[in-house]
């Protein structure tokens, strides 16, 4: 791999992880002393077992000074798949565009989505939280009144319309305007 930079350049380079490995990786290369860029993002209903995933799935960013640090060992480091690199120079990322990004984060380093809630569309999925129907996925029919809903149930190989509480569903969240 070829380095056709100035002495002592430090850059930004873009890294690509394993699969859902991407604090592994963080982590390790924190321990290793590099300084490192990891934007994530408060995760959406679709992403509930998780409370924070990554905004760039895969990627991360490490700051590296070409001829002083020991760039190689990143490539072998827990978690980590490969430099992404164009021929045979490194992808280098502007600081300028690495601060935009830091910027859009709150004081956790954390990117808090702009939602709102809306009402459930007929036809829209859901997932019942509560309720003796708990967990079961669902289809939204109707609004019955201020907190009752109707929804058509997949039971035991057919098809029941319900009426359960308005409480017993998540609401349903839509994100505005996601900008980074």
């Amino acid at each position: 791999m070829k380095a056709t930079k100035d002495k002592n350049e430090i850059i930004w380079v873009l890294i690509y992880t394993k699969a859902r490995q991407e604090m592994i990786a963080n982590e390790n290369l924190i321990k290793q002393g590099y300084k490192t860029f990891l934007p994530l993002i408060a995760a959406s209903n679709r992403n509930k077992n998780r409370s924070l995933v990554p905004v760039f799935p895969r990627y991360l960013f490490v700051q590296i000074n070409l001829d002083l640090d020991n760039w190689a060992a990143i490539k072998s480091s827990i978690g980590v798949s490969n430099i992404v690199m164009f021929s045979e120079k490194f992808t280098s990322i502007p600081s300028n565009i690495i601060q935009l990004m830091q910027d859009k984060l709150d004081k956790s380093g954390v990117y808090r989505e702009n939602f709102s809630v809306v009402d459930y569309q007929k036809g829209d999925s859901v997932t019942i939280k509560g309720g003796r129907f708990a967990g079961i996925d669902a289809i939204f029919l109707s609004k019955r009144s201020k907190d009752r809903v109707r929804l058509l149930l997949k039971l035991l190989n057919t098809s029941v319309v319900a009426e359960i509480t308005r409480s017993n569903i998540d609401p349903k969240e839509v994100v505005k305007n996601f900008k980074f």
